[in-house]
């Protein structure tokens, strides 16, 4: 049986015990100076050639975990990040432990730490006006509403938050126009997304184009524009489709509520006859199976409509419609 040469313990592959050996040898290495890569704008940390979101100490941790070597036989349990100085930057000890043929060992070292500043992709795009595609938000034959734009603003939101590290996951700038509002994004990929999204949420048709920017390493390079067509109505507007008052219950599936028979309805063609917000209250002054009378809201006058499909009753508060000679009432629940 082998022994320790130092203090004569049994030993097995090394010349010497574990204790032994790591008295006088080295079990791990590291650089003695340590320096990390961080973007002066948004703080990202460079990490094996990849932009990353992480804190000093995270970047620090993931760097000397990928760079410190050990010798063959010992099995890494841990490692240790110690300041010496006050700081991001300055002294570190090191201290690694493991399992030394059987045994359990550590080793120590002081490196020094330095932070050096680049600018990353992302910063460099994005201040540049950087952009790949183009999302242009319109509504059919109305303005957008503040509702509809924040719902926007919250999907944009969502999708950069989770493409954090994505290095085109930006906006590089937003124009209002007349018409609606267009968003400038840096990935391509992010504003057919976004596209879909707003369009699932919202209803409407997109539309897609492109058109050469540039040419690059002899392929075309393309810039796209999604175009995504908000319906005419929203939830709560009241349409006309085919003859029958309806009241919008989904604008994302286009569906509706006829008045008349409270049946639901698909929206093929519909017509906005009022908005929402537009819409004028009133009180049901009497009713009978076939007929409800109200005040008119602008007249005070007691005018007749054709009963709605819900129970009512005298003193009930309601919407009323105006199209044409007709008057409607909306009961307030379905809007």
């Amino acid at each position: 049986m082998k022994r320790c040469p130092i203090c004569g313990r049994p030993v097995e592959g090394l010349n010497m015990c574990p204790k032994c050996y790591v008295e006088r040898r080295e079990i791990f290495w590291v650089e003695d100076i340590v320096e990390l890569v961080r973007c002066p704008r948004c703080g990202f940390f460079k990490l094996s050639g990849r932009w990353r979101e992480l804190t000093f100490e995270d970047a620090l941790a993931d760097y000397l975990t990928r760079h410190i070597r050990v010798i063959p036989e010992l099995e890494v349990k841990g490692v240790r990040i110690t300041p010496l100085s006050k700081g991001e930057v300055g002294k570190f000890l090191v201290r690694v432990e493991g399992e030394l043929e059987g045994e359990l060992v550590s080793s120590e070292k002081v490196v020094d730490v330095r932070v050096k500043s680049e600018v990353c992709k992302r910063c460099s795009w994005e201040a540049g006006g950087y952009y790949e595609a183009i999302v242009q938000v319109r509504a059919e034959g109305r303005e957008i509403s503040e509702e509809e734009l924040e719902i926007v603003r919250n999907i944009i939101t969502r999708v950069l938050e989770k493409e954090r590290e994505n290095q085109k996951a930006f906006i590089s700038k937003i124009v209002e126009r007349k018409e609606g509002i267009d968003y400038y994004f840096g990935d391509r990929n992010i504003g057919r997304k976004i596209s879909r999204l707003i369009a699932e949420e919202l209803g409407g048709k997109i539309t897609e184009s492109k058109k050469i920017h540039t040419r690059r390493d002899g392929r075309d390079i393309y810039r796209f524009t999604y175009s995504v067509r908000l319906p005419a109505y929203r939830k709560g507007d009241v349409v006309e489709e085919n003859g029958r008052i309806c009241v919008v219950t989904n604008q994302r599936l286009g569906r509706a509520i006829a008045i008349d028979r409270g049946d639901t309805v698909n929206l093929r063609n519909p017509k906005v006859i009022a908005k929402k917000e537009d819409m004028k209250e009133s009180v049901v002054v009497s009713c009978d199976e076939f007929v409800v009378e109200v005040l008119h809201p602008v007249t005070h006058e007691v005018v007749q409509a054709k009963r709605p499909k819900v129970d009512l009753s005298p003193g009930d508060a309601v919407f009323v419609v105006e199209c044409g000679e007709e008057v409607y009432v909306i009961p307030k629940e379905l809007i």
